[in-house]
């Protein structure tokens, strides 16, 4: 157990041809580490933060959509009801050949 345990001191304390020990390396891997992981973080926050603003601009954008279309039902109601009704017929016609 004696040699096991001076064997790794030794290896803690060893330095490499740059003068830098075995322990502060690992500190040093350590800290790019935490660096790396906390840049992919801010990454998928800022990617989130976009995704939100792309919903929200989606939901305006179909407001707007459903205004205009309310717009129109209102101004032309019975071009409306002719354009319901033929869609209607159309979907009949196409249920009835597929059986």
């Amino acid at each position: 157990m004696a040699t096991q345990s001076s064997k790794s001191d030794k290896t803690r304390n060893s330095t490499n041809a740059e003068g830098v020990s075995m322990s502060e390396a690992m500190d040093q891997v350590k800290q790019a580490t935490s660096s790396v992981y906390d840049a992919v973080g801010s990454i998928g926050s800022a990617g989130a933060a976009e995704a939100r603003l792309k919903v929200e601009e989606g939901k305006v954008r179909a407001r707007e959509y459903g205004d205009q279309a309310e717009n129109f039902v209102r101004e032309r109601p019975l071009v409306t009801v002719g354009v319901a009704f033929a869609a209607g017929w159309l979907v009949s016609r196409l249920m009835k050949s597929s059986k």
